[in-house]
């Protein structure tokens, strides 16, 4: 599919929106297994669809000490088959290769944030195994997860209303339902432009 934007358009306000699938949630002893990455401008809109997703390869053995929760999903979407399929995707390969494609659209260091639901565990563990990647990116984060937990606490009736996640746990279909999400909270949650415009002016006046 082609690019949203055009190669020598600049592209302003940059996300880098990532979901990885990992054998479990302690950093020190997990690892990584699938990871997808799509971009974004700073409207949420997608500027390659194809995107970039690669599982990890991990030998059986180290998979099968996978916890039950794990096993039970992974295999259930496919991932782990996936991942044994293809011994050729190493984390060196596909560190290196989701680097070249964030600096495809990202071409100047620490200007994209990186965003998704519960985004700090996907940062903890790419610092960990893909520190290279972190290194181009912002220290910022856009956390989706944090705008459901405050909405939900803050006006909980309309966050009762938001479109609920399939929960599917592939790294690219949980990408674009974040995307999805943030989109749904802008519109509903989050006050225009327009709406806030009067407020605005007050507030510069010394109004308010």
């Amino acid at each position: 599919m082609r690019s949203l934007l055009r190669k020598s358009k600049p592209l302003t306000d940059p996300i880098v929106w990532v979901d990885c699938e990992m054998t479990g949630l302690d950093v020190n002893n997990d690892h990584i297994i699938e990871i997808c990455c799509i971009i974004t401008d700073g409207d949420l809109n997608v500027v390659d669809e194809n995107a970039y997703e690669s599982t990890v390869y991990y030998l059986k053995d180290r998979l099968a000490q996978m916890d039950e929760w794990c096993t039970t999903t992974h295999t259930a979407s496919g991932l782990i088959d996936k991942i044994l399929e293809n011994e050729d995707r190493s984390l060196e390969v596909v560190k290196n290769e989701l680097l070249g494609y964030i600096k495809k659209y990202v071409t100047a260091p620490r200007k994209a944030v990186l965003a998704g639901n519960s985004i700090h565990m996907d940062r903890y563990f790419m610092m960990k195994e893909m520190p290279e990647v972190i290194d181009w990116l912002h220290y910022r984060n856009i956390d989706v997860s944090t705008i459901m937990e405050f909405g939900s606490r803050h006006n909980p009736e309309l966050m009762k209303l938001c479109p609920k996640k399939k929960q599917a746990h592939t790294a690219k279909d949980d990408i674009l339902e974040s995307i999805d999400q943030l989109k749904w909270y802008r519109k509903y949650y989050f006050k225009s432009g327009d709406d806030t415009a009067e407020l605005v002016k007050a507030m510069k006046k010394g109004d308010i």
